[in-house]
């Protein structure tokens, strides 16, 4: 009997070939121990090699198991062969396994992409999209064949923060509610002759794609294109209406109201005039100020006044007017002064406006 912990050792008898182990249970741990043998030493090779099984090595890189095996295959460890499958697992030479471990070790640490996107709550193609325009910064590094991945270091995440994602006192952006790539906006109808009514949703990971009611599932945009023939219901864009302010309102997703509501707002006020936010259980929504024709059977403006936050809305003469709360004013401040409020507001993300409002509203209480 032969006994050594993670070892292979290679006993030859005439043309055939077998291979003789012994594993230590010992979690992992790497040591020194003699050899002990007890039975004819002849025919035994000295040739031996220290191991790692395949989840051991996809803990030591912090990669899949699958990744393990894509890395043998490409000739980045080796992969000890085991012709007569004496071992459970696959094993990978030691040796190879610590080079790729301290190689990963001096490379800079942070955050993922796809960490970022979570917490921002943007897609993962923003957060490339932010790192390649440099409004996110991060470092390349090497990752498998001829390509890199990206790092954000805390610092370049905590700065990237502050210009990227909203607060609960600013208007939503647009790439909240608005994909650029396929021109398509939140919650916006689309229908085939397959499919009566699907909805533009994001998934978990906040990439934009087709939520199909009646089979409650979930497409990608391309999917919903492609396999369901799925196309909008009407245009999304309008001409911009002047600056007048906007109303504010917040309505539950389960009220009655809401699609009717944001179709109509889609296809007559359009995308330039709406600005949108999702939350967990409502939406939030401000709208320019002016008016449009209400020619739609969906809803009523008392069906959507009791959701108003800020401003006004009434219906006058088959058209839907909205009225901002906000007026206009203008004041004289020393310079000085006006360059340290410009900077109190840039720190809490939010403009000028707001913080004056903001500073004001907690003088009068």
């Amino acid at each position: 009997m032969i006994e050594h912990p993670r070892l292979q050792y290679r006993v030859k008898f005439g043309q055939a070939e077998a291979v003789l182990y012994h594993e230590e249970l010992t979690n992992g741990n790497q040591r020194n121990v003699p050899i002990t043998v007890t039975d004819n030493q002849e025919g035994w090779e000295g040739d031996k090699v220290e191991w790692y099984t395949q989840k051991e090595v996809a803990d030591l890189l912090g990669v899949s198991k699958a990744t393990v095996y894509h890395y043998g295959k490409q000739k980045k460890i080796m992969k000890i062969l085991d012709p007569h499958r004496l071992h459970k697992e696959a094993r990978y030479e030691k040796a190879e396994v610590d080079r790729l471990v301290s190689e990963k070790q001096s490379l800079p640490t942070g955050m993922s992409p796809n960490e970022v996107a979570k917490k921002l709550g943007l897609s993962v193609q923003s957060v490339y999209k932010y790192i390649q325009d440099g409004s996110i910064k991060a470092k390349a590094v090497p990752y498998g064949d001829e390509r890199i991945t990206y790092v954000i270091l805390v610092t370049d995440y905590q700065e990237a923060e502050k210009s990227l994602k909203p607060t609960e006192t600013q208007r939503p952006k647009k790439y909240e509610y608005y994909d650029a790539k396929n021109d398509i906006v939140l919650f916006q109808r689309f229908h085939s002759n397959k499919i009566p009514e699907a909805r533009v949703i994001r998934n978990e990971e906040k990439v934009f794609g087709c939520y199909l009611p009646n089979i409650q599932k979930w497409l990608t945009y391309e999917e919903g294109i492609n396999n369901y023939s799925l196309k909008p219901s009407y245009s999304i864009h309008q001409s911009t209406l002047d600056y007048k302010g906007y109303i504010e309102l917040e309505i539950p997703k389960d009220a009655v109201v809401i699609y009717p509501f944001l179709d109509y707002l889609y296809e007559t006020w359009g995308m330039e005039n709406i600005r949108l936010r999702e939350q967990d259980q409502t939406i939030l929504l401000f709208i320019r100020a002016g008016e449009r024709p209400l020619k739609t059977k969906g809803f009523l403006a008392p069906d959507i006044l009791p959701f108003l936050i800020k401003g006004d809305i009434y219906n006058e003469e088959g058209h839907l007017i909205f009225r901002s709360s906000y007026r206009k004013t203008s004041f004289e401040l020393p310079i000085d002064l006006l360059e340290s409020m410009t900077k109190l507001a840039e720190q809490e993300g939010i403009s000028m406006s707001k913080w004056v409002e903001q500073k004001l509203l907690s003088l009068l209480k």
